[in-house]
């Protein structure tokens, strides 16, 4: 690849570094999250800067606080559930599930979606989606929560976030 550059042998290194190909796989080194798409919006651009900021681990927490406001400012819903629809990485997962109880936005018509992910085999994206359904703030509808109910109970193995919904759901229901 660098040889095929018709280059002088003694400026390569300089010009050029060398990359190896094992830290482009290394998700210590790297990580690519997809949260966009073409036509994507100037608001959308910006959310994914924010988002940008809330997984890096170089951004100070003032940083952070900063990303969630706009994050909320932008009513970026939506945004953020198409970003953790994405998201391969587990820990970065894990991570944009903790943004929707963080922003303290809205996100009690996507109950469902957190229901799914409290099933996930990973704990802490169970974990951070039970936070979301338990800090939810607006009444959930009956037929939403028997169908959330429904989904839990057919986890063969329920994790303790999985257990814990279920409890939290039935109390929801009894009231």
């Amino acid at each position: 690849m660098i040889d095929d550059i018709d280059i002088p042998e003694d400026l390569k290194g300089d010009l050029i570094p060398e990359i190896d190909p094992q830290k482009l796989f290394d998700e210590n080194e790297y990580s690519t999250i997809i949260v966009g798409a073409e036509g994507m919006t100037k608001k959308d651009s910006h959310n994914v800067d924010y988002l940008t900021v809330l997984l890096s681990k170089a951004s100070t927490r003032e940083e952070k606080d900063e990303a969630l406001i706009n994050l909320k400012e932008n009513k970026a819903q939506e945004f953020i559930i198409g970003a953790i629809s994405k998201s391969k990485n587990l820990a970065q997962k894990a991570r944009l599930v903790a943004v929707c109880w963080e922003t303290g936005l809205d996100f009690s018509k996507d109950y469902l979606f957190f229901i799914n992910l409290i099933c996930d085999a990973d704990f802490l994206v169970a974990f951070e989606a039970y936070t979301v359904i338990s800090e939810m703030m607006v009444d959930t509808d009956e037929a939403v929560l028997d169908t959330a109910l429904k989904i839990l109970k057919k986890q063969s193995n329920p994790s303790v976030a999985v257990t814990d919904a279920i409890l939290l759901i039935e109390q929801k229901l009894e009231n």
